[in-house]
C-alpha cells in the first residue's frame, strides 16, 4: 500500500527576535531536532503565513498591527521544506499592493506555492493541486473579512461566502481524491468556537471537504469527525512570536499529520511548544484538554445538555477578554473614559464601559450586529465616513 504524507502546521511568521535564524537558515535552533525530521519525513509540508514578506516600509491604515519580515528570512522557511503557503489571511494586505507583489515574488523565486490571495477580485488564486502517487490532492484556503478585500483594481483574499464557497469545494472535489480546506477564521485566543463556525465547517464538509481546518486563532481549539471528513476547530500557532509575554494559549500548537493511502486517511495532531525562537515537539504529547474539549463538543452536538452548559461557559469565558476594546470602540471619542482609565483596573475599567450605555443603546447596538440588513448598513456607514477621512481632517 502506497502513503502520501502531509504535514500542515498553523501560524508560521518570522518576529524581529528571531529574523537573524531565519534568515541564517537555522532550522535546528528554530524547531529543534523532532520536528525538522518529522517535517523531512513527509511528502509535503503546508502552512499559513501570517504577513507579508517585504522590504517595504510602508504599512496600509488600519486597526491592528501591521506584520511583515524581511524576504531574507524566507531562508529557513525553504530550508524547512515549506512546499505550500495560505496567504488569505488577516495580515497579507498589511503593505498593500507593494507587500502583495513582493511576497508573491519572492515565494516564486523561492520555489514556494501559495494560494488564497490573487492582485484583484478577477483573479484570486484559491486553491492548488499536486499529485502524489496517482492522488490528486486539492488544497483550498478561504477567510474571514478583515482588511483584506479585492476589488477590481486591488489585491486581495478569497472571502469566505457560504453559497459561492461550498459550490467551489463541490466543483474541486469532483476533480481531486482528496480535498483539504484552510479556513482563516474563528474566535482568537479562544479553545472554542461558535455555532455559527461549526456549520460553516460541517456545510463545507457536505460539500466534499475531507478535511477543514481552522487557522487563525492562535489557539488550540478541539477536533471532530463529522461524518467521512475531519475538523479541526483551532490549530494554533506554530511559529509566530508576535506577542513577548507567552500566556498558556500561545504556549501550544498543533503539527496536523496527514497519512492518506487507498483506504483514506488518518489525521495525527502532534503538539508543540513554544521556545525562545521557535518551536520544539513536546515530548509528551500532553493532549488530555484537546481530546476532551473535543468530546464536550461531540456531546454538545448529540443534545447533552451538561456539555452544552459547560462549552458554552468556556466561550463566553474566552470571549471576555475582547470585552474592553469592543465596548470602548463603540463608544467613540469620550475624554471621561480615559480619565477613568488611569485610576480603574481591568475588570472595574470593562464594568464602566459596559455601564456607560442605557439599555436601548445596547439594543440598537445588538439589531446592527445581529440583522443583515443593519449589518450592511453600517458597514456602508463606516465605509462612506472613512473616506470623508481622505478629504478632511475628522481625527481632531
Amino acid at each position: 500500500m502506497t502513503h502520501t504524507k502531509l504535514i500542515i502546521t498553523g501560524d508560521l511568521f518570522p518576529m524581529p527576535c528571531n529574523y537573524g535564524a531565519f534568515s541564517s537558515g537555522d532550522i535546528q535552533t528554530l524547531f529543534g531536532k523532532k520536528l525538522c525530521e518529522l517535517f523531512a519525513e513527509a511528502d509535503f509540508r503546508i502552512c499559513n503565513f501570517e504577513g507579508c514578506f517585504t522590504d517595504n516600509d510602508t504599512p496600509i491604515e488600519k486597526a491592528g498591527p501591521n506584520i511583515k519580515a524581511p524576504i531574507s528570512t524566507l531562508a529557513a522557511i525553504k530550508k524547512l521544506g515549506i512546499d505550500y503557503a495560505t496567504l488569505g489571511n488577516t495580515h497579507s494586505m498589511d503593505y498593500g499592493t507593494q507587500g502583495f507583489s513582493d511576497t508573491c515574488r519572492a515565494l516564486d523565486e523561492n520555489g514556494i506555492g501559495w494560494f488564497g490571495w490573487g492582485k484583484n477580485a478577477a483573479s484570486v488564486r484559491n486553491s492548488v493541486t499536486f499529485t502524489h502517487q496517482s492522488r490528486k490532492i486539492t488544497l483550498y484556503n478561504t477567510t474571514e473579512q478583515f482588511e483584506n478585500k479585492p476589488t477590481p483594481d486591488r489585491a486581495g483574499v478569497n472571502l469566505y461566502d457560504e453559497y459561492r464557497v461550498c459550490e467551489e469545494v463541490k466543483a474541486l472535489k469532483q476533480n481531486c481524491d482528496m480535498l483539504i480546506v484552510l479556513y482563516h477564521g474563528g474566535i482568537e485566543n479562544s479553545h472554542y468556537h461558535s455555532d455559527i463556525m461549526r456549520t460553516r465547517f460541517h456545510r463545507m464538509a457536505d460539500s466534499g471537504a475531507d478535511v477543514v481546518i481552522s487557522q487563525h486563532t492562535h489557539a488550540v481549539g478541539s477536533q471532530e469527525y463529522y461524518k467521512n471528513a475531519y475538523l479541526l476547530y483551532g490549530q494554533g500557532n506554530f511559529c509566530f512570536h508576535f506577542r513577548k509575554d507567552v500566556t498558556p494559549l500561545l504556549a501550544e500548537g498543533l503539527v496536523l499529520e496527514l497519512d492518506i493511502t487507498d483506504n483514506g486517511f488518518t489525521a495525527s495532531p502532534h503538539r508543540i511548544l513554544r521556545t525562545e525562537l521557535g518551536c520544539a515537539y513536546d515530548e509528551k504529547q500532553e493532549l488530555s484538554a484537546f481530546y476532551e474539549r473535543s468530546r464536550m463538543n461531540e456531546m454538545l452536538i448529540s443534545g447533552d445538555k451538561a456539555a452544552s452548559c459547560a462549552f458554552n461557559k468556556a466561550y463566553d469565558s474566552d470571549i471576555q477578554q475582547w470585552a474592553r476594546l469592543f465596548f470602548y470602540a463603540f463608544r467613540g471619542k469620550n475624554p471621561a473614559d480615559d480619565e477613568c482609565k488611569k485610576t480603574l483596573d481591568e475588570n472595574e475599567y470593562v464594568h464602566y464601559l459596559k455601564r456607560s450605555y442605557t439599555k436601548q443603546q445596547i439594543l440598537a447596538m445588538q439589531m446592527f450586529l445581529r440583522n443583515e440588513e443593519f449589518h450592511e448598513i453600517g458597514s456602508r456607514l463606516i465605509e462612506n465616513l472613512l473616506k470623508e477621512y481622505e478629504t478632511e481632517d475628522l481625527s481632531k
